[in-house]
């Protein structure tokens, strides 16, 4: 075939440029990966859950999924470990605003959160239980303070889930993803 392309045939010669184009190209698609939070956020939304989340509960903001700025390829740190991730949900009667930021020489993470009324005249929500799970295990529990603040630091999970509780019957249960410390980002290209 090499001596028939080489003897002048132009039809043959386009045709094999145009394999050698497409072989080039498959050649360098190993290097179009979505970044690494892109994909954790999309295996933790297909990993199955030993919970259910509360209805009524709204995501306002997340955000992991906020554009990146212009020039910024990528939420990875100075370090290479991944920054801060800010949620807030609202149900009927609460704002709840989380935090969770992986700690950079550990695989541990602080979860900050504050839960506030949505009306009146007191809108801190002052001695509420608020639980930190992995599915079904306590991780950590906690009340929230004179301000509604309350505050995790615990090792990096894949299904976290917060519940927050006035009483037993009135839960919230909010399920975090978009967390994940050095392990975590080894476990993902695995």
């Amino acid at each position: 075939m090499q001596q028939h392309i080489d003897s002048g045939c132009e039809k043959c010669a386009a045709t094999l440029q145009v394999w050698q184009n497409v072989f080039a190209i498959a050649e360098a698609e190993h290097a179009f990966n979505p970044p690494d939070g892109v994909v954790r956020i999309a295996k933790s939304q297909l990993a199955p859950r030993a919970f259910n989340p509360s209805s009524g509960v709204r995501l306002l903001f997340d955000s992991n999924l906020q554009p990146v700025t212009a020039g910024i390829r990528s939420s990875v740190g100075i370090r290479g470990s991944i920054e801060a991730s800010q949620f807030l949900f609202e149900t009927d009667d609460y704002f709840i605003d989380l935090r969770l930021e992986p700690r950079r020489e550990s695989d541990r993470v602080c979860l900050v959160g504050q839960v506030l009324k949505r009306s009146g005249k007191k809108r801190a929500t002052q001695e509420v239980a608020v639980r930190l799970q992995d599915g079904q295990l306590l991780i950590a529990q906690t009340v929230t303070n004179q301000h509604g603040e309350f505050q995790f630091e615990f090792d990096f999970t894949n299904q976290l889930v917060l519940v927050i509780s006035q009483d037993e019957e009135n839960e919230i249960v909010l399920p975090l993803y978009g967390v994940g410390g050095k392990s975590a980002e080894r476990k993902d290209l695995d």
